[in-house]
């Protein structure tokens, strides 16, 4: 899947996010919308969490 659109209008990044706020962005971002991979430290942090996620559903 490329890049959703109406999925990015609707599901903004909050200013100033905590880690775990850009975590739970990143995850829901994965199953939306497959324009890229998450950060290097997002991708660690699921790897080490066991969160598998199918992109671009």
């Amino acid at each position: 899947m490329k890049f959703n659109h109406e999925w990015h209008l609707k599901h903004k990044m909050p200013l100033k996010a905590s880690f775990e706020q850009r975590l739970a962005w990143h995850i829901e971002h994965a199953k939306h919308c497959g324009c890229r991979k998450p950060p290097p430290k997002i991708l660690d942090e699921m790897i080490k969490s066991g969160i598998q996620i199918e992109r671009g559903q």
